[in-house]
């Protein structure tokens, strides 16, 4: 079957998803910070430009759901913006002030050092790393089937999560994950599914004082800070001779030993960031081909005449269209920035509505992707979107943010995702068994609510 022949049509798989809420009061919309997020969006902002939820106080939040309001916050007056002091208290174990939580001028002059190593021309090097780390994926989910080339129980998330810290360690940093990338997996796992799920006292205590979950973060900071030192004492110790330059060297030169910590954070945020975000993706892709058998089969015969090992996965890249087309399938359905947030610093207008200076600002993502205004069938899984039809409106379609602050790492991840999706394809088929629906929980990220286990079929020829 051909790429561009791809159609799901009428029976195009629709993933089950929390249905949005009719009416939102401020307590749910804060309480479900902490539970689902999905579940917090009203319905409302399908329809409306501007959705405002009113706070004790005299607060605000205003959901802006439509693609000018966007462009105003992420763009045309982004200055007029700035992080959530919430958010800062929930990533700020992890990240610190490295680039995800850096503004201002410390953001422009973070963003400088790194853009050197996410330039076009490093992609090709980069995608050595990707084939080598999914032919070993690859050959420890073999490891597991039975002689008839049948496996029941493949922890297919559990496989992400390992297989997007050994590229991002190995491609940015030049290191094997070894003994430190179990303890890198679960201890970022742990504090997302536990003390970094926002609560309510994160955004209604004022910055400065502490939370209850306050002494826990602290304590989550400590260990996390001596892993990563591990990670960059485990990096000096290695050779750098003859080694082309990576993204190591380029944060050593610029932070050096000091700058109070600052290369210990840009380090440990670009290794959640280079693999807990893609994990994600590639989790969610597995997910929806294993119940679209069409699709799954039509990935296989794209990449089967394909060089997806070390020396022809660059060349390859560009050709599995289809491959990159559900990957951005499954980010418009599964955006890992479900939602922006952000804190209005001065007062300024957008689609008639007024936003007041201190309101919190939210760009649900989640909800946009959907929207009926802007895609047709908007709930089903139709890869094809991708394929032949014009782009998307880039403030419609917000899978890595828009405007300066866009994800600096946004094609390292697609060519990632592309290609690892494109092996697993070609090497097994897919299945979900059982009758539970996956569903999306969102707090930090979009995770599942339970760890599935796929069936995997080794193809043969």
């Amino acid at each position: 079957m051909a790429a561009g022949a791809i159609t799901t049509g009428a029976d195009a798989y629709v993933p089950p998803m929390p249905v949005l809420a009719e009416r939102v009061g401020w307590l749910r919309l804060l309480g479900a910070f902490r539970h689902n997020t999905l579940r917090a969006f009203p319905r409302a902002c399908l329809h409306e430009p501007v959705v405002a939820i009113r706070l004790p106080g005299g607060g605000r939040v205003m959901l802006l759901c439509v693609p000018e309001a966007a462009r105003h916050v992420l763009l045309t007056a982004a200055d007029h913006f700035a992080r959530l002091p919430a958010g800062r208290r929930v990533l700020g174990p992890i990240a610190g002030r490295g680039l995800v939580l850096a503004e201002g001028e410390a953001w422009r002059r973070q963003r400088r050092v790194l853009a050197p190593a996410f330039t076009p021309r490093t992609l090709p090097v980069m995608t050595r790393f990707i084939a080598r780390a999914a032919e070993e994926s690859c050959g420890r989910l073999a490891a597991g089937l039975g002689e008839a080339g049948l496996g029941e129980a493949a922890d297919l998330h559990g496989e992400m999560q390992r297989l997007s810290l050994d590229i991002a360690a190995a491609s940015m940093f030049s290191l094997e994950t070894g003994a430190f990338g179990a303890r890198v997996r679960a201890m970022v796992s742990g504090y997302l599914g536990g003390i970094g799920r926002p609560s309510i006292a994160d955004f209604l205590v004022p910055p400065g004082l502490p939370t209850p979950s306050s002494p826990r973060r602290a304590l989550f900071r400590r260990r996390w800070l001596a892993l990563i030192g591990a990670v960059i004492a485990a990096r000096r110790q290695q050779s750098a001779t003859g080694a082309p330059r990576d993204l190591f060297d380029l944060l050593s030169e610029a932070h050096g030993e000091g700058r109070d910590g600052l290369l210990a954070d840009e380090v440990g945020t670009m290794i959640v960031a280079g693999h807990e975000t893609t994990a994600s993706t590639l989790f969610w892709a597995c997910t929806l081909v294993a119940r679209a058998p069409g699709v799954q089969e039509a990935l296989a015969a794209e990449a089967g005449g394909l060089d997806l090992g070390e020396a022809g996965a660059a060349e390859a890249l560009p050709r599995l269209r289809l491959a990159r087309a559900v990957v951005q399938e499954t980010l418009r359905l599964y955006p890992p920035a479900y939602m922006v947030a952000r804190r209005a610093v001065r007062a300024s207008a957008v689609c008639g509505a007024t936003i007041p200076a201190g309101a919190t600002v939210m760009i649900p993502t989640w909800v946009m992707h959907r929207n009926p205004r802007w895609w047709d069938r908007p709930d089903a899984f139709a890869p094809e979107r991708f394929l032949d039809g014009p782009e998307p409106d880039r403030f419609v379609y917000l899978p890595f943010g828009a405007g300066p602050q866009v994800c600096i790492g946004a094609q390292l991840a697609l060519a990632e995702s592309t290609l690892v999706l494109a092996r697993l394809a070609r090497t097994f088929r897919l299945a979900l068994p059982g009758g539970r629906p996956v569903m999306p929980v969102a707090t930090v990220t979009v995770r599942p609510d339970h760890v599935p286990l796929f069936r995997l079929e080794r193809r043969t020829g």
